[in-house]
């Protein structure tokens, strides 16, 4: 069940923040292959305990962890190029998760300023908007490299309200990792945790929402 808050009690949202990866598109399997490809092509075996560790975090942090544990004879430039451009290759519009899609364009209808906020490449992140059919209905979206500090910090999203000039406090974002909810919150949004259906809300319990299924998303946020 939705749990409530009264964090925008008597106020009206102005934007909503969407994370990508993982929320808008079934993507993270597809990262990790793309990254494990990479990997295996210069000499070392990703495993999954591996990739817990790269999960939500930006390029260049995931760069820092790998290049920790081999030496993969390449540079940061060299790994987010060549993983952008095999992952760009390997998308398809199968991995749209429809109904938080759904739930985009009904707000998209409500005149609500959407946005895009992710700890992916420039080039990831306009190819998924790309292939979401999303491109000419976001304000703008806001990269891993637009900021000094990804996700968890709360950069990317502090960055994101400065763009459309309203207080965090005013805006809802989306998320589906806890690196991403703890990104938000600690930028002061009301954050909507909606991972893949039939996830725990263990590590999620600060979130303002979780939703488990689509009938739980908090529509009288918008009703103010």
């Amino acid at each position: 069940m939705t749990e409530p808050v009264t964090k925008h009690s008597g106020k009206t949202i102005q934007a909503v923040f969407w994370d990508i990866d993982g929320t808008l598109i079934d993507s993270e399997e597809l990262h990790y292959q793309v990254i494990a490809d990479w990997c295996r092509d210069r000499g070392y075996i990703l495993n999954k305990e591996d990739n817990n560790v790269l999960l939500g975090k930006s390029m260049v942090e995931k760069w820092q962890y790998l290049s920790s544990v081999h030496d993969f004879k390449a540079d940061a430039a060299i790994f987010s190029t060549e993983c952008a451009e095999r992952y760009c290759t390997a998308l398809a519009p199968t991995l749209k998760r429809k109904e938080p899609n759904i739930v985009f364009h009904k707000i998209a209808a409500l005149a609500i300023a959407q946005a895009c906020v992710s700890n992916g490449d420039r080039a990831v992140v306009r190819a998924n908007l790309k292939i979401l059919a999303l491109e000419n209905l976001v304000r703008f979206s806001i990269s891993g490299e637009d900021v000094t500090h990804g996700k968890p910090d709360p950069e990317p999203y502090i960055l994101a309200a400065a763009k459309l000039n309203i207080k965090p406090e005013d805006s809802v974002a989306i998320e589906d990792s806890t690196v991403g909810v703890q990104s938000a919150l600690a930028a002061g949004m009301t954050v909507i945790a909606w991972p893949e259906e039939g996830s725990s809300r263990a590590g999620y319990e600060k979130a303002d929402y979780f939703i488990a299924s689509p009938a739980d998303f908090p529509w009288q946020l918008f009703n103010s």
